[in-house]
C-alpha cells in the first residue's frame, strides 16, 4: 500500500483540521472519530435524505457510512480534504442502496403481475404520493445523479457539494481550495454541462 510521507500527510492536515482528526483515527484515537461523527453526522444525513428521496433509510445508511469510515481508517491516505473523501463514501453507499431498492421493486412488480394484484388497472402517475409517482421521482433523481457522474472531476465535485450537499459558494471554494468566484464559475459551468447531458431525456419526455 502506498502511503504519504509524514511530511506530506502533515501538510494536508495543516490545511484541513478534519484530515488531522482522521489521521488520529487511523492511529486508533476513538475520541477523534467521535469528533468527526459529531461534525459531519447531520450533513451526511441531509445528503442521504436528499439522494434517496425520503428519510426512511437515512439513519441506517448514515450508520453504514461511518462504519465504512472506521473500517477504512488503517488504509486512510491524506490525499484530499476529508469531506471530499467522506462524501465519496456517502455516494457509494447511496448508489448501492438505490441499486438494492431497484432490484426489490423489479421483484415486487413481477410478483404482483404473477399473482394478479395489478388487475384493478393502472393508478395515475399524476398522484405524486402513489407508488408510481414516487418511483417516477426516484427514476428522475437517479438519472440526474448518473449524469452528474459524467461531469469532469472538478465540475462534478463542485455541483455535488453545492446542489446535493447544500454547501455555499464560499464553502465549496474552501473545499476545493479556490476562491468563491472561481467556485461559482465552476458550478455554473457544471450546471450548464449537466443541462446539455439531460437534454435528450427532456426532449423525449422522460424529465418533466
Amino acid at each position: 500500500m502506498v502511503r504519504f510521507t509524514n511530511s506530506s500527510a502533515g501538510s494536508a492536515a495543516l490545511s484541513d483540521p478534519d484530515v488531522e482528526l482522521m489521521l488520529r483515527v487511523r492511529d486508533g484515537d476513538n475520541e477523534a472519530f467521535a469528533e468527526l461523527f459529531a461534525r459531519y453526522n447531520d450533513r451526511v444525513q441531509g445528503v442521504i435524505t436528499y439522494l434517496m428521496g425520503n428519510a426512511g433509510a437515512t439513519e441506517d445508511l448514515t450508520q453504514e457510512v461511518f462504519m465504512r469510515v472506521h473500517r477504512a481508517r488503517r488504509n486512510y491516505i491524506a490525499s484530499a480534504k476529508f469531506s471530499t473523501w467522506l462524501f465519496t463514501i456517502v455516494n457509494n453507499v447511496v448508489l448501492n442502496a438505490r441499486r438494492t431498492l431497484s432490484r426489490r421493486r423489479e421483484v415486487s412488480v413481477l410478483v404482483e403481475d404473477h399473482d394478479g394484484f395489478s388487475s384493478e388497472g393502472p393508478r395515475s402517475v399524476d398522484d405524486t404520493n402513489s407508488p408510481e409517482g414516487v418511483a417516477q421521482r426516484n427514476e428522475v433523481r437517479q438519472l440526474v445523479l448518473e449524469r452528474i457522474g459524467r461531469l469532469g472531476h472538478r465540475q462534478r465535485e463542485a455541483v455535488s457539494m453545492c446542489d446535493l450537499a447544500g454547501l455555499s459558494y464560499a464553502d465549496v471554494a474552501d473545499e476545493l481550495g479556490t476562491t468563491p468566484d472561481a467556485a461559482k464559475s465552476l458550478i455554473h459551468r457544471g450546471r450548464t454541462s449537466l443541462r446539455r447531458l439531460l437534454e435528450p431525456q427532456v426532449h423525449a419526455g422522460n424529465l418533466l
